[in-house]
């Protein structure tokens, strides 16, 4: 598989970030375990745009708004990173989210964090959905994918109906 030139193509959502002392280490780089938790900010402010673009106004707060709306959460169920150069405290970094692929009861997320044009990290995290009211694992919401799918530059993948 080769690599695209420029790290940013496909991605709608870009969220930008100053790096935080404290989330560095003694060697005055981010830290790795903090790739995940910006990873985490750039799901959240995607999760926001969508129900921006999707949600009733005055919905409530976005987090229970999203439930409410779309009648499920996910769960993080595997994590994947791949440091290529580190950041370090006080850098502008931007983080790049767009979600790759939906199975049953899951979907793919791709995240780029990149500072300027230089792809720091590559994560892909794979969530699985589930019905709050009894925290089982549940099928992706029709209503969610379909959103995404509006949403989304580069169409996500959809997996057979029994994967």
């Amino acid at each position: 598989m080769t690599e695209q030139k420029n790290p940013r193509d496909g991605f709608r959502l870009i969220t930008p970030m100053r790096v935080r002392y404290a989330e560095c280490d003694l060697q005055g780089i981010v830290f790795n375990a903090n790739y995940l938790v910006f990873a985490d900010v750039g799901l959240t402010e995607y999760m926001r745009a969508l129900m921006v673009d999707n949600a009733p106004q005055g919905k409530g707060d976005m987090l229970g708004g999203f439930m409410q709306h779309f009648g499920g959460d996910n769960w993080v169920r595997h994590a994947d990173v791949d440091f290529r150069a580190s950041a370090k405290a006080d850098d502008l970094i931007d983080v790049a989210v767009r979600i790759i692929r939906f199975g049953r009861t899951s979907y793919a997320l791709l995240v780029h964090i990149l500072r300027g044009d230089e792809l720091l990290n590559v994560i892909k995290l794979t969530y699985v959905w589930f019905d709050p009211a009894t925290e089982q694992v549940a099928p992706v919401a029709e209503k969610f994918i379909e959103a995404v799918s509006e949403f989304e530059i580069i169409k996500p993948e959809r997996a057979a109906a029994n994967a």
